[in-house]
């Protein structure tokens, strides 16, 4: 009977403890979640936008109609921040798809497939589109260092390869915590 005692006791010295969330503020959060992932892919396709404009309006300033460094440079410049931003509208478009109003089995499946799609994104496009604009800017600097006063030459390689650098921090630093999140999502079966 001492046996009894103890484990009632044991069972009577439990708290009663209450789940911290409830499913009304967990569906808030999600949504909070999405509203900011929306917010930053549309930020992302405008700023893109933004450049594609840029380096069309210098493209067909300098009257780069004829097949030399500059016309590649610009036009792989441009092809992959266009691709950039389809891939965008995709993800934004995929992104859309997921309601949060379904089942958390179902709502928890779709958000783990739309972030290992997004991980393919990072891990082997992303890359891709860099590395092909970083070459087609480095295309344009024999045009640059002809064209242009040596100090603004070397200021448009310091800025270029400078931005390049620090970019791709922050691009690793953001991989990295959506790659953090698939490892949560994925531990939550």
């Amino acid at each position: 009977m001492t046996e009894f005692n103890n484990i009632q006791e044991i069972w009577n010295s439990q708290s009663d403890s209450k789940p911290s969330t409830t499913a009304s503020a967990l569906i808030a959060k999600a949504n909070e979640h999405t509203k900011t992932l929306k917010h930053n892919h549309y930020w992302t396709i405008g700023i893109i936008s933004v450049t594609v404009l840029i380096l069309l309006f210098y493209f067909f300033w300098t009257n780069s109609h004829q097949f030399n460094s500059l016309t590649i440079g610009l036009s792989v410049m441009i092809g992959m921040l266009i691709f950039r931003i389809i891939l965008e509208i995709n993800s934004s478009t995929k992104l859309k798809s997921i309601k949060p109003d379904v089942s958390l089995v179902d709502y928890s499946q779709k958000v783990k497939s739309f972030y290992e799609w997004r991980k393919k994104i990072h891990l082997i496009l992303t890359p891709i589109i860099y590395i092909s604009y970083f070459i087609g800017f480095t295309m344009l600097l024999p045009t640059f260092k002809a064209n242009f006063s040596n100090g603004f030459y070397m200021y448009c390689l310091v800025s270029g390869y400078g931005f390049f650098f620090v970019f791709g921090y922050f691009l690793i630093k953001q991989i990295r915590k959506e790659l953090k999140l698939i490892e949560f999502l994925n531990q939550v079966k």
